[in-house]
C-alpha cells in the first residue's frame, strides 16, 4: 500500500539586498524495510505550479541524504517557501532539517547556528493546533533575554482546491485575534507573525481550514536592536498536532 509523507516548512533562498532572508533544507529519508521501494516527490512553491522530482528508489534499509537547492538546483534555487508530497511504495522515516533566517553583517554576527528538525507529517488535516505561540519584542535595556523573537507558520494546501483558512490566536488575557488566508490550490503560504500578533506572551494558535492542509513553524531569534543587528536565525521548530480527517477524506490529494 502506497506511503504518503508530507512537508511544508521549505525554504531555499539566496539573500539579496532587497531580501536579506536565506534558506536551505536537508531530507533524509530511511527505507526500513528489506526491499527496494520507489519514491515520487511532488514540490510545491508559493507563487507557482507543482513540479516533479525524477522518480528514484531506496535500497533496503538505506537512508540518502538530499541537499536542497544544490540537488535539483533547477526546482529549488532561490524558489522561497516551498513543500513537498512523498509517495513511496512502503512506509518511509523523512527528516526534515530546514537552516533559515534573516542575512546580518559578518561583523556583527553572534549567532550563525540554529535548524528546525522535524519528520514529515503523515496526514492532512483541518485543523492544526500549536500551544506555544510567541513574539517578543523588548526593550533593550530591561530585556530579560539578550534577543527579540518572532515565528512563521507555513501551510501547505496539496488539493486541487483553494484552501480558505482562519488562524485564531488565543492569549493569556481570554482575547483573541482572527486571521483569514486563501491558500491557492497546489500551493504553500508562509505566515510571518512579527508585527502581527501580541508580543510578549505566549498564545495557543488554532488553524482552521474547509480543505485537508499541513501546517508547520518554526521561531527566530534577532538582536534586541533590531534585525540588521545580527540577523534572525531559527531557534527551535514548534510542533503542531492535527486533528483527525473523516475515513473517506484521506484520498482527495490528486
Amino acid at each position: 500500500m502506497p506511503s504518503v509523507s508530507y512537508i511544508s516548512n521549505g525554504f531555499c533562498k539566496e539573500p539579496a539586498a532587497d531580501d536579506p532572508r536565506r534558506g536551505m533544507s536537508e531530507l533524509r529519508i530511511f527505507n526500513p524495510m528489506p526491499w527496494e521501494t520507489t519514491v515520487r516527490m511532488t514540490v510545491y512553491y508559493a507563487d507557482k505550479g507543482p513540479a516533479q522530482i525524477p522518480e528514484f528508489t531506496i535500497r533496503p534499509e538505506g537512508n540518502p541524504l538530499m541537499l536542497f537547492p544544490k540537488d535539483h538546483p533547477e526546482l529549488f534555487s532561490n524558489c522561497g517557501p516551498g513543500g513537498m508530497r512523498i509517495v513511496s511504495d512502503t512506509t518511509l522515516i523523512i527528516d526534515h532539517i530546514l537552516i533559515a533566517g534573516r542575512q546580518g553583517p559578518p561583523e556583527n554576527l553572534r549567532f550563525s547556528g540554529g535548524v528546525s528538525d522535524s519528520l514529515a507529517k503523515q496526514r492532512l488535516s483541518r485543523l492544526w493546533y500549536f500551544a506555544d505561540g510567541l513574539a517578543l519584542v523588548w526593550q533593550a535595556d530591561s530585556a530579560p533575554w539578550p534577543f527579540n523573537e518572532f515565528e512563521w507558520y507555513h501551510v501547505l494546501d496539496p488539493t486541487a482546491r483553494d484552501a480558505h483558512v482562519t488562524m485564531k490566536c488565543y492569549y493569556p488575557d481570554r482575547t483573541r485575534q482572527t486571521y483569514e488566508y486563501t491558500v491557492p490550490a497546489e500551493r504553500v503560504r508562509l505566515i510571518d507573525n512579527c508585527q502581527m500578533v501580541k508580543t510578549n506572551n505566549a498564545f495557543g494558535i488554532r488553524f482552521a481550514s474547509d480543505g485537508p492542509i499541513v501546517v508547520e513553524s518554526e521561531r527566530f531569534i534577532y538582536g534586541l536592536h533590531s534585525m540588521e543587528e545580527w540577523g534572525a536565525h531559527i531557534h527551535c521548530p514548534r510542533p503542531g498536532v492535527p486533528a483527525p480527517l473523516e475515513w473517506n477524506e484521506e484520498d482527495v490529494v490528486r
